[in-house]
């Protein structure tokens, strides 16, 4: 059987853990050994365990997304050729010498090689380093369109928001299918204040992969078009699966917006008690006790 890994999957190899416990440890490890035997939907069923426990692990999502589209036929992209730098870097892991992980990726000259080492410097933070190897990377290999993607994400984490959008846009031509370019597109045009675009491309991704933070995004970008009553509804139906302070923030502000001030006020209590340091929940608490005299 061919022995096909995708980019998120060999990534995890390389980097330190990022699970919370053995026994998520250990559901990765089995996922690992799957996917290697190119099981992929068995490999799924254990990121799916993973997620129980950690629904906001972010790369366990990434990765489980990725085997999606391989056992869908989709993204082939994403399947990994051999590179002495990379394999080099897993057995430095495999021995436990953390150093030489990043060593070894850095001394390559390969496309794999650069990108595994701006995905580093990406997961680290240093998104000014990530982009310059994820550069070299799409340089050394023109069709290795992934890294328009990766360099989108440094500039949105820069809040650099237009050319986040050069490279999404870049990547969507020969990725049309791609929910989260949509959302993060959508994000970066939200953040420029192009709502109906924001709209749009969100609406786009939902349709893709209905996601519960896609139709939470929805709801934020209904609420910055003023389109108040809309942005309420589609967040009150996501309360059942997302229970953190800014959902209730959002839901706060949009009672305070339609004058329903007793909703406005219980709203924006939960979202204090989740996060009590939000300075524009605590001044709109304050601004509508004030208001109705409580």
């Amino acid at each position: 059987m061919k022995k096909l890994l995708i980019t998120g999957l060999f990534f995890a190899l390389l980097c330190p853990s990022t699970l919370a416990n053995e026994m998520t440890e250990d559901y990765f490890d089995i996922a690992v050994n799957y996917c290697i035997d190119g099981n992929y939907k068995e490999a799924v069923s254990y990121l799916d365990r993973i997620l129980i426990i950690e629904p906001d692990n972010s790369n366990v999502k990434d990765l489980k997304n990725g085997l999606n589209r391989i056992i869908q036929g989709k993204n082939t992209s994403f399947i990994l050729p051999k590179s002495n730098a990379v394999n080099q870097s897993v057995n430095f892991k495999k021995s436990g010498d953390k150093l030489n992980e990043v060593t070894a990726l850095k001394s390559g000259n390969d496309y794999w090689a650069y990108y595994f080492t701006g995905q580093y410097y990406l997961e680290n933070g240093d998104y000014n380093q990530a982009i310059s190897y994820f550069v070299k990377s799409v340089n050394s290999k023109p069709t290795f369109n992934q890294c328009y993607l990766k360099i989108a994400i440094c500039y949105f984490e820069l809040e650099n928001f237009e050319q986040a959008l050069t490279y999404i846009n870049q990547y969507l031509k020969v990725n049309p299918q791609d929910d989260f370019a949509y959302a993060l597109r959508a994000r970066c045009e939200a953040n420029l204040n192009i709502n109906d675009t924001a709209l749009s491309d969100i609406l786009t991704a939902i349709a893709l992969e209905n996601s519960v933070d896609y139709k939470f995004l929805e709801g934020k970008i209904l609420y910055n078009m003023k389109r108040y009553q809309q942005a309420k509804d589609k967040l009150e139906k996501l309360t059942e699966e997302i229970q953190t302070a800014e959902i209730y923030k959002y839901l706060g502000l949009c009672d305070a917006e339609l004058g329903d001030y007793t909703s406005a006020l219980n709203n924006l209590d939960k979202s204090i008690l989740l996060f009590e340091d939000d300075k524009t929940v605590n001044t709109k608490y304050n601004e509508i006790r004030s208001k109705v005299g409580k």
